[in-house]
């Protein structure tokens, strides 16, 4: 490598490109800006090893980009043994609180109402529901065992779960019509946690009262489409009693039905600050899911005010499935229905969920924090490039 070292400009080494070419140009465009090269490159080492991607020959490509890549970390100069990462002297905590966090009982003929309905999962990190054009029942059942392994959850519609036996049931998060909620009684009854596909606030009362009268100590939550009107929608399901809401962009992590889509970290601190405003935040849990491919997205989307995510077309990357084209939507994408064997999907998926962990731990380390949830919408731990030009260009401006 002393060649490449030391005469960058004359001799290069470099993957195939048509080596990890299966996946669509978000995957393939999105690497060009970052840290650590091509992102399928990333998540398949993750997958294949469990470990932690590391690079000794430093990075010498642009420090900004579009999307994640205007968010930079703020690490503390001076921290507590933390700073040693998954090595670390002190418990760092990647727990996280699914489900709503009443401040106040309130009563109804003596009985409490509005009660506190959660759940508990060890790592801020879901499997998304994938549609039946990409997936297949290697990749459901692999997300399901995996699911289990992780102590983690995935969404499902009830037609895949029929796919899978009861035990691979245990971690399953039906995602439900408000239309059809009697026709799934008994998946209800034996859930912790339900999503409701995207309906009007109005409308969530109705089936609200529907599902918990099959099932008075499930979680409900919401798929919101991060619309321009999400904002607005999600402080009146949250005035609704929600318990959770899903903020679903699009695989690209794009804006949905407009034609100069914002990134979905913007959307995220948007409806943060909103509900921050109306003194609701609190009250409800934000699952955020579109665009999220690397582990440093995690904590990136916490930051923004999200309290988990959920991973998409990241969980295709890690089982090497063949996109057919753009996956940009869950109506538009398509993958090559490949079968596998189960044991090998279902390891692969853990390991790149145990590399997320690491990651995540590195980084909490870094900041000396020592709880995941202490660091949701805590801005003040990240630069925005975005505010850091517009500040300096300003003071050119004052100046001139």
């Amino acid at each position: 490598m002393r060649c490449v070292q030391e005469y960058p400009g004359v001799c290069t080494v470099d993957r195939n490109p048509e080596f990890y070419a299966f996946a669509d140009s978000y995957w393939a465009s999105e690497g060009e800006a970052t840290t650590s090269g091509s992102p399928v490159a990333t998540v398949a080492y993750e997958a294949e090893t469990g470990k932690i991607p590391i690079k000794g020959m430093g990075y010498k490509g642009p420090f900004t980009g579009p999307g994640w890549d205007s968010i930079w970390t703020d690490m503390s100069e001076i921290v507590r043994p933390t700073r040693d990462g998954v090595y670390g002297r002190e418990f760092i905590s990647t727990i996280v609180d699914v489900g709503s966090k009443r401040r106040f009982l309130q009563f109804d003929n003596g009985n409490p109402t509005h009660l506190s309905r959660s759940l508990q999962v060890s790592l801020p990190i879901l499997f998304d529901y994938m549609p039946t054009n990409l997936n297949s029942r290697s990749v459901l059942e692999s997300i399901a065992g995996a699911s289990v392994i992780a102590d983690t959850y995935f969404i499902a519609s009830p037609a895949q779960a029929e796919q899978l036996s009861e035990a691979q049931q245990h971690r399953l998060i039906p995602l439900i019509s408000s239309n059809h909620i009697q026709d799934d009684v008994d998946l209800i009854r034996r859930a912790r946690l339900v999503e409701l596909e995207a309906c009007d606030p109005s409308q969530f009362v109705n089936a609200q009262a529907q599902l918990l009268k099959i099932n008075p100590n499930v979680v409900i939550s919401v798929r919101l489409p991060l619309t321009q009107s999400a904002t607005d929608q999600a402080a009146r399901l949250v005035q609704n009693g929600v318990d959770v809401i899903h903020l679903a962009a699009n695989y690209h992590g794009e804006e949905l039905n407009k034609e100069a889509p914002r990134f979905i970290k913007d959307l995220i601190r948007e409806v943060q600050g909103k509900l921050v405003t109306e003194s609701s935040r609190d009250d409800v849990t934000l699952i955020a899911s579109g665009g999220i491919t690397r582990a440093e997205h995690v904590p990136k989307a916490i930051i923004c005010g999200a309290d988990l995510v959920a991973i998409d077309t990241t969980i295709l990357v890690a089982l090497q499935s063949r996109f057919e084209g753009e996956c940009v939507s869950s109506e538009l994408g398509k993958i090559a229905p490949e079968p596998f064997d189960l044991s090998w999907g279902e390891q692969r998926l853990v390991n790149l969920l145990a590399s997320w962990h690491d990651q995540l731990i590195e980084i909490l380390s870094a900041m000396g924090i020592r709880d995941v949830r202490r660091l949701r919408g805590d801005v003040g731990r990240a630069m925005f490039n975005e505010d850091l030009e517009r500040e300096a260009f300003r003071d050119i401006e004052r100046r001139n």
